[in-house]
């Protein structure tokens, strides 16, 4: 899987001034900045990001960034991840778990006195709905819940309540990410009274029958510690959260949370600086070295498990020089990695062999530095010659125009790509879109090269591994389909409990490729938050960098 980035290229002052009327607080433009009055109430947080990849807030449907934001503050998974950590699952609305030898049966012990923001008490019929539908409704996260289909028909794993407090999953194949997946905010457990009373199933039919989609596109049904009462779309748009007082946990301090929509990182570093807004999430690497110095913010970093990489087409019909396998090894030994990753990013970032992040089991920083692509001009031009294209050829380059991910900015970094190209004889020519015409092109498998990126959805190798290798949404985009040992080698990967057998699958996928891919691997970000001073409580997670149900404001 991974959440996908749809950030338009412009911030559009008067949608602002349209959202601010909803939530009855006017927003004024000042220059090229919003001033938000909200951020002056400390009973409410102001969190400026993008919301122009926003589809839609329900999570059985949501696949994008801005949708994830929302979730991590209205809705419960079985497990979550707790402070920094990544590694170990822990207990959220399951109290315990076990798993059989074989990983393919999970049993989850739910924990009691749990309400849905109705009051209503949550058991283990809600899960199974929530997983049930999440599968049987066949959209972008469905492969979440093992959902396959032949023909007309849709088949998901197994999922059954045991008891009121038991929930039983049947996997057809042995998976060991499965208990990793289920912290992904699709996982979300919805009331299902609530859910069916405004047009939600769990049928088989799912993907028909159900029509709650436009209800949860501005209200919530879930567990967690805030509610969705408002959502006005785009790229300056707004989300709005009020406090779930039916809430099972501690409760939050905050009465309020307001995403605001700014798409320009240049605005989001002055307005946090300022305090018109509490959080920004879109600083770019040079707004973040100036808040450094800044006494108003301060700055949260950490390691992402979020990859900018670029794609290469393996069909010929689409572009018949990338097809070839000896060019597509050119590409990645003309690209100035280290200038990239230390003059362009200025070291805020870690270039990973390929499409497994630097850190995750089966790519430890000694492993990646073994095998990872240098820059050897020579070995490239060689490749080049050798492949019939000694002179080189020219080839589109698409990429998200205007769009700042994880603090890197691809207005910068798709022109030295084309820099580092034109040393052996590859003529780029850049195509800036908006990602929704992108992410559409993407998918039909029209683009012969994209500078792209994968958000983390779940901390473990096969939520690369799955999708980058035969068979997987993102090879397919890149017409890399012919290699069906390479498929088993990840199925086998994920069937495996032995993590040092496990981690040697992955070493094995990664070579893989490396030799016959269409994957390059940029840079593994690092993920930069902006806070207003006052602004306590915030701890940064890989997985759930929006999680703000724990924040305080002092002033």
């Amino acid at each position: 899987m991974g959440k996908h980035a749809s950030r338009l290229t412009t911030f559009t002052v008067a949608v602002a001034l349209l959202a601010a009327s909803f939530v009855g607080v006017a927003l004024h433009s000042t220059g090229n900045t919003v001033a938000a009055p909200l951020a002056s109430n400390r009973n409410i947080l102001v969190v400026a990001r993008d919301l122009s990849d926003g589809k839609t807030m329900d999570p059985g449907r949501s696949y994008e960034f801005s949708a994830s934001a929302v979730q991590q503050n209205v809705y419960d998974q079985l497990i979550t991840y707790r402070g920094s950590n990544t590694d170990t699952p822990v207990p959220d609305l399951a109290a315990s778990w076990t798993i059989s030898k074989n990983a393919r049966f999970f049993y989850f012990h739910l924990r009691h006195g749990v309400t849905f923001s109705n009051g209503d008490p949550m058991t283990a019929q809600d899960v199974v709905f929530s997983y049930r539908r999440l599968g049987y409704l066949n959209d972008n996260p469905a492969f979440l819940m093992g959902a396959t289909s032949v023909g007309k028909k849709v088949t998901i794993n197994n999922v059954r309540a045991l008891n009121r407090y038991t929930v039983e999953f049947i996997l057809p194949t042995p998976d060991v990410s499965f208990l990793a997946a289920l912290g992904d905010v699709n996982f979300a457990v919805l009331d299902s009274k609530v859910v069916r009373a405004h047009g939600g199933s769990d049928a088989p039919n799912a993907a028909t029958a159900d029509h709650a989609t436009t209800w949860l596109n501005s209200h919530s049904a879930g567990t967690g510690p805030f509610v969705l009462t408002n959502w006005v779309r785009g790229a300056s748009g707004q989300v709005v959260l009020k406090r779930n007082t039916h809430y099972w946990g501690k409760k939050p301090a905050l009465s309020e949370i307001v995403f605001q929509g700014i798409s320009d990182a240049t605005t989001e570093r002055l307005e946090v600086s300022r305090g018109t807004i509490d959080i920004a999430q879109s600083v770019n690497i040079d707004g973040a070295k100036v808040l450094r110095s800044d006494p108003n913010a301060r700055l949260v970093t950490g390691n992402t498990l979020d990859l900018i990489y670029m794609g290469m087409t393996l069909n010929p019909k689409v572009d018949k020089p990338l097809s070839d396998p000896r060019v597509r090894q050119a590409v990645r030994a003309a690209l100035d990695y280290n200038g990239i990753d230390n003059g362009l990013l200025s070291g805020v970032g870690t270039q990973p062999n390929s499409m497994i992040p630097v850190g995750m089991l089966g790519n430890d920083a000694a492993f990646n530095a073994s095998i990872k692509p240098r820059s050897n001009i020579a070995y490239a031009q060689s490749l080049m010659k050798q492949a019939g294209y000694a002179k080189g050829f020219s080839v589109d380059l698409a990429y998200d125009g205007g769009v700042t991910f994880d603090g890197v900015s691809y207005d910068l970094l798709a022109p030295k790509v084309a820099h580092d190209l034109a040393a052996i004889g590859i003529a780029i020519k850049l195509h800036p879109m908006q990602d929704t015409v992108l992410l559409a092109a993407y998918r039909a498998q029209q683009l012969p090269m994209v500078l792209y990126n994968w958000g983390v959805d779940f901390p473990d190798p096969n939520d690369y591994a799955g999708p980058f290798s035969p068979g997987g949404g993102p090879a397919k985009r890149m017409w890399y389909t012919q290699d069906l040992s390479m498929m088993r080698l990840a199925v086998a990967a994920d069937s495996t409990a032995n993590r040092v057998r496990r981690a040697s699958l992955y070493h094995q996928v990664q070579r893989t490729w490396l030799a016959e891919g269409p994957w390059v691997g940029i840079v593994q970000p690092k993920g930069i938050v902006a806070l207003h001073k006052g602004v306590t409580g915030y701890v940064y997670n890989a997985v759930y960098q929006s999680n703000f149900r724990n924040i305080k404001k002092n002033g």
